[in-house]
């Protein structure tokens, strides 16, 4: 007959002193290593998030689960027309990560108040577009809390181009500078895969 072996209470105290020690170091070893890969980011991170305040007045779409880029703009300009071929290319390229392709919306604030017949045409009737008109004075309150507040009349260039990326809870978490597509699709990605 064998003799069952049983470990002495010390062996079974290091084993499980040691198994909790090696979560623990892989915890935080993986929170280095994500971090680090925020840092590599072209975008500009808000390290605690900023929470932001929607004006009444501007009907943004609230409750729901979505991640928004906010843009400033002014929908009859060219530009902004060109800019707007170039986020389709910064979602097409979301394609790699379809669940936060399906979740993300462009939020475009549009200074030149828009009818319904020019929100179409800029819009290419994109589902993944939201056009914001109200009054310059909330936009304005937005787009300065946003910190993309546009200066001067030449809309939608590469300088005024960037675009902030807000949580489903109202928190902005960074400025998205205008680059290629698959660098902006990556910097968004990266920072909605960390959040979460």
């Amino acid at each position: 007959m064998r003799r069952s072996t049983r470990r002495a209470p010390g062996r079974r105290l290091i084993l499980t002193a040691a198994a909790l020690a090696s979560l623990i170091v892989g915890y935080y070893l993986g929170q280095h290593w994500q971090r680090r890969a925020l840092a590599d980011l072209s975008a500009i991170i808000y390290p605690a998030g900023r929470a932001i305040d929607y004006p009444r007045g501007l009907t943004i779409s609230d409750g729901d689960q979505r991640w928004r880029i906010f843009l400033v703009a002014d929908t009859s300009q060219a530009q902004c027309r060109q800019l707007m071929r170039h986020f389709a290319a910064v979602v097409n390229r979301l394609a790699t990560t379809p669940e936060i392709q399906e979740r993300l919306r462009l939020v475009v604030l549009a200074y030149d108040r828009p009818d319904a017949e020019a929100l179409a045409a800029f819009t290419g009737g994109v589902g993944w577009t939201e056009v914001v008109v109200g009054a310059q004075d909330e936009l304005d309150r937005l787009s300065g809390q946003l910190g993309i507040a546009p200066g001067g009349r030449d809309w939608c260039n590469s300088y005024q181009a960037s675009s902030v990326l807000v949580a489903p809870d109202r928190t902005a978490w960074a400025l998205i500078p205008y680059e290629g597509a698959a660098i902006m699709a990556h910097n968004i990605s990266s920072i909605i895969a960390f959040v979460e």
